[in-house]
């Protein structure tokens, strides 16, 4: 089913009560072209794998807002 971006705004809380009655995809379209997509999701089966996998496990080193390169590298002889 496709549907404008205000008509979904408007009528938000139905439009999801119906995707999760049928099991629907929703296509939301604003002046005629397809800006998102509502899915069902049952038990969060569907979600990304990957989203998330990596939390944690990355550490800053350092001050984010030094430069990368000394200032020393960019003098010339």
């Amino acid at each position: 089913m496709d549907i404008s971006a205000a008509e979904f705004r408007k009528n938000l809380f139905q439009i999801l009560g119906e995707v999760e009655q049928t099991h629907k995809d929703v296509v939301i379209t604003k002046r005629g072209k397809a800006i998102a997509k509502l899915v069902f999701l049952q038990n969060g089966e569907e979600r990304d794998p990957l989203l998330g996998a990596l939390a944690g496990l990355g550490r800053t080193m350092g001050d984010l807002t030094d430069p990368v390169i000394s200032k020393d590298a960019w003098e010339l002889d």
